[in-house]
């Protein structure tokens, strides 16, 4: 589901109030816990999440509640008035029947953060979502970064996205969302995907094109991890100077 899908994205000043505790009974959370149970599935969704701060949180609910929690890193604008920064890249192991997959969060702006999907890559991840407020205005940077994603590191991703109008009142301004929630294969090909209307997607995913794709473009088998914490460590220290 898209980011922040059961408030509204331009709440803003209401942040509070549209605000819930995850790991608390909340009827949202009941209500997906009971549509994950009637259909034998895992739920995607993303909310403004009440801690000690707030933040904006994706999340995993299975038939048994709660499975697991990230938190945004990269905020967007004037999130970073409203939200406090996550500071974890966490993998999900889903258990279905016969196998099991991993998992892995980004939200909305995070597309555009190669660093993030790769952490996540390099931890197993076979499948990233993200739960998305994309403006329309950048819809070439949602359609580009999507598929680079997914090519890069071999893996599926599982984009959805906002579709229609909010008006912004702290920023007196109206927001278009792109809609264009897809489903891309590990070479970065496209397998379904709505255009601006509200709707859903369905495609069936083999696991197994992970390894594949992974073996016939071996990105993060030649990654030189070593030298890029090198060049990471020198530029950090760059900067305190």
């Amino acid at each position: 589901m898209p980011e922040l899908y059961d408030s509204a994205y331009c709440v803003e000043d209401q942040d509070e109030k549209f605000s819930l505790n995850l790991h608390q009974a909340h009827p949202n959370l009941d209500a997906l816990q009971k549509l994950a149970k009637n259909y034998q599935a895992y739920i995607v969704a993303c909310s403004i999440e009440k801690d000690t701060q707030l933040y904006d949180s994706a999340y995993i609910i299975s038939h048994k509640g709660l499975l697991g929690v990230y938190r945004k890193i990269y905020l967007w604008g004037n999130e970073k008035e409203r939200f406090a920064r996550g500071d974890k890249y966490p993998i999900f192991e889903l258990e279905f029947e016969n196998f099991k997959l991993k998992l892995g969060l980004q939200i909305c702006y995070e597309i555009g953060f190669s660093e993030g999907s790769r952490f996540l890559a390099l931890q197993g991840a076979e499948i990233i979502c993200f739960p998305s407020a994309f403006g329309k205005a950048r819809t070439y940077v949602w359609d580009l970064a999507s598929r680079a994603r997914a090519l890069e590191n071999g893996v599926f991703v599982l984009a959805a996205n906002r579709s229609g109008s909010e008006m912004s009142k702290i920023n007196n301004e109206t927001l278009t969302f792109a809609g264009k929630s897809k489903i891309i294969n590990p070479k970065g090909e496209i397998l379904k995907e709505i255009l601006e209307e509200e709707g859903f997607i369905i495609a069936e995913l083999d696991l197994e094109e992970v390894q594949i794709q992974r073996k016939n473009l071996p990105y993060l088998k030649d990654l030189n991890l070593k030298l890029n914490q090198e060049i990471l460590t020198n530029i950090h220290l760059n900067t305190k100077e």
